[in-house]
C-alpha cells in the first residue's frame, strides 16, 4: 500500500512542472523596503535552492543503490528547487541587488556537481547493506526535516511580502513555491517512516545518533551559520520557536523510539547559529534543552 502511495507521489511530481520564470509577476510594487529588509534573504534562498545539483551528487555518492522511484524523485524534485534558485536571482536583478554571488551562473559558494569527499567516503560504507538502510533513513528523515523549515519560512516570507503589498509576488511566487516544498516534504516524510519499517532497533538508533550530531539549518552547510542565523530570525521572528518545534516534531515521528523524547537538537543547532559574533540575539529557553 505504502509503496503504491510512493510511487503515486512521486508521478505526482513528475506531473507538476518546474515554476516558469515567465510567469512570475517580478513587478514589484515598493522596491526599496524589499531591498533594505530583503537581500540577504533572498541570496540565502537562492543559494540554497541552486544547492540542489550537489546536493543530489552528495546523495547518489553516499546511496550508490538508491532506487529507481528515490531517484526519479530526486530527478523532479531537483528541477523544481533549480526553478525557486532562478525564480530569486531574478527577483535579486529586477531590485537592482547585482549578479548573484559566485558568478553568472551560480550562487553562493562552489555549486559545482562533484559529491563531497565525506559523501564519497561514507559511500564506500555503504556497500555494506546494513549501512546503506541505515544512511538512507538519515538521508529520508532529513529531508523532511529541512522541507518542513522551508515551508514554514515561505509561509513567512509570504505573510512578510503580503503585508508589504506584493501580492503578486505572493500568489506567483511564494504561494506556487510554496506548494511544490509541501509535496516534497509530503513524500521524504512517508519514504522515510516506509523505510524505517525495515529497519532493526539498533540501525534506527544509529540514525538518530548521527542525525542529532550533526544537523545542522537547511543551507547552513552552503551558506555559514551566521547568515543561516540572520535569515531565519528574519522569517521566523517571534515565532522561531514554534518552527523548530515543528522540525523536531518531524525528527520524532520518524527517528524516535516512542520511549525517551529527542534532545533538541534543532533548537540547540540555531543557537549556536545565533550566538556568532555580530549574530541576532540567541533563542531564549523555552524549557530543558536537552533532556
Amino acid at each position: 500500500m505504502r509503496a503504491r502511495e510512493l510511487d503515486t507521489r512521486v508521478r505526482r511530481l513528475e506531473d507538476d512542472p518546474p515554476i516558469p520564470l515567465d510567469s512570475v509577476d517580478l513587478m514589484v510594487r515598493n522596491p526599496e523596503p524589499l531591498r533594505h529588509r530583503f537581500e540577504e534573504i533572498f541570496t540565502y534562498i537562492a543559494a540554497v535552492e541552486r544547492a540542489v545539483t550537489r546536493n543530489v551528487a552528495d546523495i547518489t555518492a553516499l546511496l550508490p543503490d538508491l532506487g529507481e522511484r528515490d531517484t526519479r524523485f530526486l530527478a523532479a524534485w531537483s528541477a523544481h528547487e533549480l526553478a525557486h534558485a532562478d525564480i530569486f536571482d531574478a527577483l535579486r536583478g529586477q531590485l537592482g541587488l547585482g549578479p548573484p554571488p559566485g558568478g553568472p551562473d551560480q550562487t553562493g559558494p562552489d555549486r559545482t556537481g562533484r559529491a563531497r569527499l565525506s559523501f564519497r567516503l561514507f559511500g564506500v560504507c555503504s556497500t555494506n547493506r546494513w549501512l546503506h538502510d541505515v544512511f538512507t533513513l538519515i538521508y529520508l528523515s532529513r529531508g523532511a526535516m529541512h522541507e518542513h523549515m522551508t515551508f514554514d519560512c515561505y509561509r513567512h516570507l509570504g505573510a512578510q511580502l503580503t503585508a508589504l503589498g506584493e501580492d503578486a509576488l505572493v500568489r506567483t511566487a511564494t504561494d506556487p513555491i510554496r506548494r511544490q516544498e509541501a509535496s516534497h516534504l509530503g513524500y521524504y516524510r512517508l519514504a522515510a517512516a516506509t523505510h524505517r519499517r525495515r529497519l532493526s532497533p539498533a540501525q534506527v538508533r544509529l540514525a538518530r545518533r548521527v542525525t542529532v550530531l550533526t544537523y545542522e539549518p537547511v543551507g547552513a552547510g552552503e551558506c555559514g551559520r551566521g547568515p543561516a542565523g540572520r535569515v531565519f530570525t528574519g522569517l521566523a521572528g517571534d515565532d522561531m520557536d514554534q518552527v523548530l518545534d515543528a522540525v523536531e516534531a518531524v525528527a520524532a515521528e520518524l527517528l524516535g523510539d516512542g520511549d525517551r523524547p529527542l534532545p533538541h537538537f534543532v533548537h540547540a543547532a540555531m543557537d549556536g547559529c545565533l550566538r556568532l559574533p555580530g549574530g541576532p540575539r540567541p533563542l531564549e529557553p523555552t524549557g530543558a534543552r536537552w533532556p
